[in-house]
């Protein structure tokens, strides 16, 4: 787990115990902001060469060096994804270039489709706003945080296929 990881769940958690209550909108925002600033954590984007990418990019490929053990075989980008009503609102989610895996055989490099490239997801935790029932008594509406697991691609694999 990286560090910018744990201190999205830290900042999570201290919204969610500053939150058990009903409070209005502006009040969950400055909430948000405050654990933010308290925790030295804003929303940032990551770039990466393949972030503009649309297909399997073989070509960056050719120049393969048997030395270069770095080289992801199954080669993604990122994409931000933004979620109403969660904090933190957006994050950056993988998306796989290839169907299949970058492999090298006799001098070419080649997409093989004997393997898969699958999405790495792992588990993070968000906080949801959720309307208060009944406590509004004609006055703005209330929210509540509560905390959910959601699924997120944080980059991709290569697999064999299923025979």
């Amino acid at each position: 787990m990286r560090l910018n990881q744990i201190l999205i769940g830290t900042v999570c958690l201290v919204a969610l115990c500053a939150c058990k209550k009903c409070v209005s909108v502006d009040d969950l925002k400055k909430i948000e902001e405050k654990a933010m600033r308290k925790h030295g954590i804003w929303q940032h984007s990551i770039s990466t060469p393949s972030s503009d990418a649309t297909g399997c990019p073989v070509d960056l490929y050719q120049n393969w060096d048997s030395k270069d053990e770095k080289r992801s075989v199954s080669p993604w980008k990122y994409t931000e994804v933004t979620r109403e009503g969660y904090f933190p609102p957006s994050y950056m989610e993988a998306q796989c270039l290839c169907k299949g895996c970058i492999l090298k055989e006799k001098n070419n490099v080649i997409e093989s489709n004997d393997f898969n490239s699958k999405p790495l997801v792992v588990s993070r935790m968000f906080l949801r706003r959720v309307l208060c029932e009944g406590g509004n008594n004609g006055t703005a509406k209330t929210y509540k945080l509560e905390r959910v697991q959601l699924d997120v691609a944080v980059g991709c694999i290569c697999v064999r296929t299923r025979s």
